[in-house]
């Protein structure tokens, strides 16, 4: 009955591994479900990329002066067209292209792109004229994102009537994505956090902009209407946009700010949640220094970026796994059947440290792939074929045991270069060398396990 209870338990613990590296876990988050598994990387060689190249903007903008000097946003109705003055001013200066703004603008840029947990991109900077290189796994979102690291992130609280600025991006430390629950569905918000110089001004500033309250002819307290003009507020502006006006009706240390109304549809959702993420990237990495426009953006075709050529593959190469599965089941009947159901439990959990280490599943690996089902076909055909049916448990400890040790040597040749290749500047062969080390470590710890636990277990005595 124990040694029932043991199989079962071996099996029922294969079969869950299995389930999980070939299907997920999907748990709801708010009002879907959605797979907390990693999604896996696939290389550009199937997906094909796209090469975008930034340049300092050359545009200009309108500047009104009035006749004493001041910047106006517009010249007042009724007022003396003449005594106004409008000039073109080059939205960045000859003074701010300098290399250190270069810099803080492709470090701001790669901020952007790992804040919106993009995990594959390349950045590079032309020092001498600015020029900012990005190549970009071509997604549907790849125009989106690229839009987004055009913003220019400018951060700004400031009085509504006098329009002075009262915080900037210099008091901004992070910004992130909170979400609620309510009766009437989730809320999304925004939070925003200050540095410690930050914390001192908004707490200023919640006091000095609470909603005022006065005091009736009857001596009762009301909080003054809309109309009234001496009410204080402040107004948020983000890329130069008004974002909101409010008042407070508390100190505060950060900013929590709304995103759309609460609701119980799923696609709001998810455009409330979008939308709060713009804004965090934006206000966690900074103020563009410079102005910057798209010069060329080039997509790379690769002829293995049709889905039907990925079918084809993902078709051999789970055809070479059955293949090498029918064999061993074939080859040594029972004994085999047990031994392969560890063989697809290997295969589940190698998927799933694929989906964590994030290694890059391209045309590169279908090499090491290959190796690594002969590797474990081979390891459970030398464990099994010196085995008899009629074998006790002793017996079959000691002759998996000398199978084991011959099967050494191949692993450790296996592991040595891909512990090398995996150290590799290159995506690719570090995704080969990943792959292989991983690979041979579960080989090796599943047949010493499982396999050799379900074997010495199913010996009659």
């Amino acid at each position: 009955m124990e040694k029932k209870l043991k199989i079962a338990l071996i099996i029922l613990t294969m079969v869950l591994v299995t389930i999980v590296g070939f299907g997920g876990v999907y748990v709801k988050k708010l009002v879907s479900y959605n797979n907390i598994l990693p999604d896996y990387e696939l290389g550009t060689n199937l997906r094909g990329s796209r090469i975008t190249t930034l340049k300092v903007g050359d545009h200009t903008h309108e500047v009104i002066r009035d006749s004493e000097g001041n910047v106006v946003d517009k010249i007042p109705e009724g007022a003396d067209e003449n005594s106004y003055t409008k000039e073109q001013v080059p939205e960045n200066s000859e003074e701010s292209k300098t290399i250190e703004n270069y810099k803080k603008a492709e470090k701001i840029i790669r901020g952007r792109l790992k804040s919106s947990k993009i995990s594959k991109y390349d950045v590079r900077l032309n020092e001498e004229n600015g020029n900012i290189y990005i190549e970009l796994e071509d997604t549907d979102n790849t125009d989106t994102t690229l839009s987004h690291l055009l913003a220019s992130g400018k951060f700004e609280i400031i009085d509504t009537n006098d329009k002075t600025v009262l915080m900037t991006n210099d008091d901004v430390d992070n910004a992130n994505v909170l979400y609620s629950s309510t009766e009437t569905g989730v809320n999304v918000y925004l939070n925003v956090k200050f540095n410690k110089e930050g914390k001192k001004k908004i707490k200023q500033i919640s006091k000095d902009y609470t909603k005022v309250e006065e005091e009736n002819k009857e001596g009762e307290t009301t909080e003054e209407n809309e109309d009234t003009s001496t009410e204080k507020t402040v107004t948020m502006k983000i890329n130069d946009e008004e974002f909101l006006s409010t008042h407070f009706d508390e100190e505060i240390s950060e900013l929590n700010i709304s995103m759309g109304s609460a609701s119980t549809e799923s696609n709001t959702i998810n455009e409330n949640i979008e939308q709060a993420q713009y804004y965090a990237t934006l206000l966690s990495n900074g103020e563009m220094p410079l102005e910057y426009e798209v010069q060329s953006s080039d997509y790379i075709q690769s002829i293995y970026a049709n889905n039907v050529f990925q079918y084809i593959l993902l078709g051999v190469m789970t055809l070479i796994i059955l293949i090498s599965i029918v064999y061993i089941i074939i080859k040594h009947k029972k004994l085999g059947l047990l031994s392969a159901i560890v063989y697809i439990g290997s295969i589940a959990l190698l998927l799933i440290i694929i989906r964590y280490t994030k290694t890059e599943i391209g045309l590169e690996t279908i090499i090491p792939s290959i190796i690594l089902i002969l590797i474990n076909t081979y390891v459970n055909c030398k464990i099994l074929r010196n085995l008899d049916k009629d074998d006790s448990k002793e017996d079959r400890k000691t002759k998996i045991y000398k199978s084991c040790l011959k099967v050494i040597d191949l692993l450790i040749i296996t592991l040595i270069p891909s512990v090398i290749f995996t150290y590799n500047s290159f995506s690719a062969i570090s995704s080969i060398g990943t792959l292989l080390f991983w690979g041979i470590i579960v080989i090796a710890l599943m047949n010493v396990i499982f396999t050799r636990k379900l074997l010495i277990e199913e010996a009659k005595k």
